[in-house]
């Protein structure tokens, strides 16, 4: 019997290992045939876009023939009457039926869901960085790199800055915009076409698939093929869409899989929806993340958000007047969710009306947890999870916006008499069409865990401005998907240090090892005697600088810097910048100078710039201090301006994104150590919650992570203001250290290598002033013109990375 069953078992398990090895057998032949079938359309694909490279310019040539067809949309002016707001109501929504929430859903999908290709992915890296010009100095550099010809690079952008329809383009809020965009797309109506030929024509009069008629499959798989075939910048991608009437915007998303190299701004990679939509999968793929130094807070206020008491009120109106006006026509399940998005508003807005602030007198701030938060609200009984899929499956915020436009003037009508909106001219409008969409966005961070975010009340004396935030302080939630999902992932930057941060909180919370972190750092592509760079620790007349908080404003400390100033200005040529820690110290160090006399005597060596608070004005302001310089330089105009000085402000507007190249910036002075206020209550918070950390964590740590995140603000602003002045490899510039806490190894460690390696520490002016005059005299005369081919084939520089 033991024999017998010992022979079933073997023959059972041969059978086993035979059907094993079978199924096993099928799945890499199906795994072969479909690499195959992957390798075939990749080279399909190649083919082609190896085609219309050669015939780029024959390609080129049948699109500006499309200039002489015009489109001319619908009027879509059609009175409220013959609309009878069907486009405005909200379609019922089961949402406790998932499988009804799906078939609704793809029913109603956007055109974004539809474009998808089935291409097959490529390995690629993706690029980001800051600004748009940013970006496009990486693309220029990419033209020139040997293997440009192989490379397929597609840039990407918002709607903002690719759209090429008038009636979308002449719209000023990105909401608008959006709205605006996916409102063509669900609407089905012909576009007429003024007939080049009757072919074309024809072609044309086909394609109704969209309101927009700029989107169609034809031309937009042209303009993805564009694309492809050669390096553009985003301009470039832009002109050529509006030549073949199709949109830059979906043209380079279909473009994204067919892409070696992606590059795109901050928000969009980092941001998971946005990602989503971009068709942006970093599955086995790589990320460059350059001029990363403000990464951390990157994320942080993508995934922040502040409400307004004035938002909130607005938004309640306009859900009332909504509920209102469709109460009948509007579903039982729907005015339920209606009625608890009411309720769930009127409990936010009731923060602020509670009796004891009535007679508020001054600011106060209260920190709460997101439990708390919710349990002070009284909404513990509702289902936020419910809520935001019932608004997110509705587009319940476009619903909205759409009823606003065309009821406006009605619901402005209809406010809450206590809210003041100022003049006549102060409308809602703008407000309300972005208002909905952050209070979704607030109540889905609500829903993260409780202890990765706080809640920031802020009661002000005038109402209106009080304001409910909710504060992320732990950016790994976001970036451990990121970080996951990558092949490799590079933090990149020239002021970086200190790198420990990044590590810590970007990498290591994410659950990381250490061992797989490599860091790489390298010096400066100057040379080391081009740059001058030194602390200085007293004034001319002995007096120690100390621009603490609390010595800053001392009228003696203010004079020493002015005769400080004086001293540089009358040896330094061309351009001067001064940082200050804010515009409120550059303001009263400003109107003291100029009462005492001193910007006068400044004024006769180089002309007095101020940093302006006001965007719009930065223009023109640096193009008013250039051409100061530049007029220096030719000894024209004035013949005693050696120049100009330039106050700043650590960062504002001109501490980032800015280059003080050459004679724009032979000299950098920081006033002090640009601290944070310590008194901040997001600034505490986030201390205090880092410092719980570090208990954990290095409970061996000497310094808390508190207080290391708050010195490496100072220091990471530092550097990067400092950094403004040396912008090539043919460069030089000084760079000047005011306050003796510079002296400090806590302070000097953290800054960048390059500033560090070569740092001499001053205790009297005679000695530095000296310095700085030899060093005048000994480098030679480069000016900005001089300079000007060179800098155009100067290489790239070489920056610190963490990856």
């Amino acid at each position: 019997l033991e024999e017998t069953q010992s022979s079933t078992l073997e023959q059972d398990k041969d059978e086993l290992n035979w059907i094993t090895e079978y199924d096993q057998k099928k799945a890499d032949r199906e795994r072969m045939q479909k690499i195959q079938d992957m390798k075939l359309k990749l080279l399909h694909r190649q083919s082609q876009l190896k085609t219309i490279k050669k015939n780029i310019s024959t390609f080129k040539r049948k699109a500006e023939q499309r200039k002489s067809i015009e489109y001319e949309e619908e009027s879509n002016t059609l009175c409220t009457e013959e609309k009878d707001d069907e486009d405005l109501l909200i379609s019922d929504c089961h949402t406790d039926d998932e499988e009804e929430i799906g078939r609704q859903n793809s029913s109603t999908s956007d055109e974004e869901d539809k474009i998808v290709e089935e291409d097959p992915e490529i390995t690629k890296i993706y690029y980001c960085s800051r600004t748009h010009s940013q970006l496009a100095q990486f693309i220029g550099e990419v033209k020139k790199c040997s293997f440009a010809d192989s490379i397929r690079l597609v840039v990407l952008g918002s709607r903002q800055n690719l759209c090429i329809n008038p009636s979308v383009m002449k719209l000023k809020s990105i909401t608008k915009i959006n709205d605006k965009c996916l409102e063509l797309q669900k609407r089905k109506i012909g576009k007429v076409v003024k007939k080049m030929s009757e072919t074309i024509n024809k072609k044309r009069k086909a394609s109704k698939s969209s309101g927009c008629p700029y989107l169609n499959v034809a031309s937009r798989n042209e303009l993805r093929d564009y694309i492809l075939a050669d390096i553009h910048d985003i301009e470039e991608v832009v002109q050529f869409g509006s030549t073949l009437k199709s949109c830059p915007y979906y043209g380079a998303r279909a473009a994204v899989s067919q892409a070696d190299i992606v590059v795109t701004p901050y928000n969009i990679l980092l941001n998971k929806s946005t990602r989503d939509a971009c068709g942006i999968k970093l599955d086995g793929n790589v990320v460059i993340v350059d001029e990363a130094h403000n990464l951390i807070e990157t994320i942080g206020n993508i995934n922040s958000v502040e409400l307004s008491y004035k938002q909130l009120v607005e938004a309640m109106y306009l859900l009332k007047s909504y509920q209102d006006r469709y109460r009948k026509r509007l579903s039982a399940r729907n005015l339920v969710f209606i009625k608890q998005l009411i309720y769930l508003l009127k409990c936010l807005v009731g923060i602020f009306t509670n009796d004891n602030e009535k007679t508020l007198t001054e600011k106060k701030t209260s920190i709460h947890r997101i439990n708390d938060f919710l349990l002070s609200l009284d909404v513990d009984n509702l289902n936020l999870f419910k809520i935001l899929s019932y608004c997110q499956r509705t587009s319940i915020s476009k619903k909205l916006n759409g009823f606003m436009e065309r009821y406006k003037s009605m619901i402005q009508v209809s406010t809450h008499p206590g809210v003041n909106y100022g003049n006549e001219n102060d409308t809602m409008y703008d407000g309300y069409l972005a208002g909905f969409q952050h209070i979704e966005n607030f109540l889905e961070l609500l829903t993260n865990p409780n202890q990765d975010g706080r809640v920031l009340i802020c009661h002000e004396t005038l109402q209106n401005n009080s304001t409910v935030k909710y504060l992320l302080l732990n950016p790994a939630t976001y970036f451990a998907e990121i970080v996951k999902k990558c092949r490799a992932i590079i933090i990149a930057g020239g002021t970086m240090q200190p790198v420990d941060d990044f590590k810590r909180r970007l990498f290591l919370a994410c659950g990381i090892e250490s061992s797989r972190i490599k860091q790489f750092s390298c010096g400066h592509v100057i040379s080391p005697d081009r740059i001058l760079p030194f602390s200085l620790s007293k004034g001319p007349s002995g007096l120690e600088l100390d621009f603490s908080f609390q010595s800053r404003e001392l009228v003696t400390m203010i004079d020493e810097l002015g005769r400080i100033l004086l001293n540089f200005a009358n040896v330094i040529p061309g351009g001067l910048v001064c940082f200050f820690a804010s515009y409120d110290y550059e303001a009263i160090v400003y109107t003291r100078l100029e009462k005492v006399g001193i910007l006068d005597k400044i004024g006769k060596k180089k002309k007095v710039y101020r940093e302006p608070r006001k965007s719009s004005q930065v223009e023109q302001v640096l193009s008013d201090y250039s051409r100061c310089i530049q007029l220096s330089n030719k000894r024209l105009g004035s013949s005693s301006l050696t120049g100009a000085v330039l106050f700043s402000v650590v960062g504002g507007k001109m501490s980032e994104g800015i280059n003080f190249s050459d004679d724009l910036g032979r000299c950098v002075i920081m006033v002090g150590l640009p601290y944070p206020n310590s008194k901040s209550p997001e600034l505490i918070e986030k201390m205090e919650y880092l410092n719980s950390l570090s208990d954990v964590s290095m409970p061996e740590s000497s310094k808390p992570f508190g207080q290391i995140y708050y010195e490496n603000i100072c220091l990471k602003a530092v550097n990067q203001s400092i950094g403004r002045a040396i912008r090539h490899i043919n460069d030089y510039a000084a760079i000047v250290l005011l306050d003796y806490r510079y002296k400090r190894p806590s302070v000097r460690s953290g800054l960048a290598s390059w500033i560090n390696q070569h740092l001499v520490e001053h205790d009297r002016f005679g000695t530095a002033f000296a310095a700085v005059r030899k060093a005048c005299n000994q480098v030679p005369d480069l000016s900005i013109y001089g300079l000007l081919a060179l800098f155009n084939e100067t290489p790239l520089k070489i920056l610190p990375i963490l990856f």
